[in-house]
């Protein structure tokens, strides 16, 4: 894997795992006692940085409660039981992990070094019809950007999200903007779409205050329309709206609806994870049965449940492959020996388990709508807890630490130098 934040991950996720096998602790236990408390974010790190908001505590344990882990370690301990007794060959590993990732690259403050601004923008016009065209400097590789940006602009400025068209990644016509990486498109770009159609709502609404013949101050915003506080019948809808835009001379006003809107983040967003793995061993065969799999993301305001699933159910697919059989593998010539699809390890259908798939909501206060970004979340987490499943399952022999991948060979020989093949 060449992504940054999967290793780190890994990396402390392992550790905390053996310091618990040190300190004769439950890996959960040693978490939970070095959470950041929910009443201490805005957090600064001793590096400078600053969690924005979280609830940590609250999320592992909604994981624990679901997984019933409890009594997963009873079970985990009568298999053993029963393994040690000769009346079974198959071991079972529970895994923990717990992660918090840093995404929404800028804002320009930290990132200036780098000789970029770190911003992104959006363009919205609002037509005669009360049709919309949104552009962005992102593109979409299936995250479902179009879907997300029309439901961040239709909940800003009351138009239908069938009736807005998304254009991205045309540099000839979008708006500048650093583009689609570490999941930082909902939370710069779609932060940048919401202040742009604030923007459209604040002209809006100076044009029916005149069509309503009151003050500005005297209407309010109403899903799709503005409305004479105390008079609700009296309204003029969006659609109404861009039509007068256009159509009728307003004092003071220019003629048209549309906005740009540059967002620069006062802040990085943390979204964070809870995720459980029980995984079966057969010590035997090195084979490996995923039981079960519970992932928990909190990534701020969810925007579309559906593409934040598939996004998840994509990203653990991915850590399955990575902690089970992934690995770019040389000859003692320097020849890639895994170059091909026959030995390069891809999950299809067949090797992907269920996927149980759970959340807690924990915005961003910094961001226009809360959100955080979900796209890498499920990669930074999954393999940390399906490595510790394996590893947790060798824990009782006295196994510290196995190294990835876990393949059937890899696990085998682990099962026999542990002594486990009698």
């Amino acid at each position: 894997c060449s992504f940054r934040v999967t290793e780190a991950s890994y990396f402390i996720e392992r550790m905390v795992d053996i310091l618990a096998i040190k300190l004769g602790m439950d890996p959960v236990e040693l978490r939970l006692k070095n959470f950041i408390r929910k009443d201490q974010f805005p957090y600064q790190s001793a590096l400078g940085w600053e969690y924005d908001s979280g609830d940590y505590h609250t999320a592992m344990e909604k994981a624990l409660a679901a997984v019933d882990y409890a009594g997963l370690r009873r079970e985990q301990a009568e298999r053993l039981d029963a393994f040690k007794r000769g009346e079974t060959r198959k071991l079972i590993g529970i895994g923990v992990s717990f992660f918090t990732e840093i995404v929404g690259a800028g804002p320009v403050k930290n990132c200036d070094i780098l000789g970029l601004g770190m911003f992104d923008s959006c363009e919205i016009r609002i037509h005669p019809t009360g049709s919309a065209i949104a552009r962005l400097g992102t593109i979409s590789q299936g995250q479902g950007h179009a879907t997300t940006f029309a439901q961040i602009l239709a909940s800003e400025i009351g138009i239908p999200a069938d009736a807005i068209t998304v254009e991205e990644g045309d540099t000839d016509t979008a708006p500048y903007g650093l583009g689609t990486y570490g999941s930082r498109s909902t939370p710069v770009a779609g932060a940048a779409t919401a202040m742009a159609g604030r923007k459209i709502r604040a002209k809006a609404q100076m044009i029916a205050a005149y069509l309503l013949e009151v003050h500005d101050d005297d209407i309010e915003w109403d899903i799709d329309r503005f409305v004479v506080k105390g008079a609700p019948e009296r309204f003029k809808t969006m659609t109404e709206i861009a039509f007068a835009a256009y159509n009728q001379a307003i004092p003071g006003l220019e003629p048209g609806l549309e906005a740009v809107s540059y967002y620069d983040p006062p802040n990085m967003t943390y979204p964070f994870g809870a995720y459980v793995c029980v995984m079966e061993i057969d010590v035997d065969t090195g084979e490996t049965e995923i039981r079960r799999f519970y992932a928990l993301d909190d990534c701020g305001t969810r925007i579309n449940p559906m593409i934040i699933e598939g996004q998840v159910h994509g990203g653990l697919t991915e850590a399955l492959a990575i902690a089970m059989g992934q690995e770019i593998a040389y000859d003692e010539n320097g020849n890639v020996m895994t170059a091909t699809l026959m030995d390069f390890f891809m999950p299809t259908a067949v090797e992907t388990p269920t996927w149980e798939t759970d959340h807690t909501v924990t915005p961003s206060p910094h961001h226009p709508i809360g959100a955080k970004g979900v796209g890498e979340s499920p990669n930074v987490g999954g393999v940390s807890a399906f490595s510790n499943a394996v590893n947790d399952a060798f824990r009782p022999f006295g196994l510290t630490h196995a190294q990835m991948p876990h393949d059937h060979w890899r696990i085998w020989r682990t099962a026999q130098q542990l002594g486990l093949h009698g």
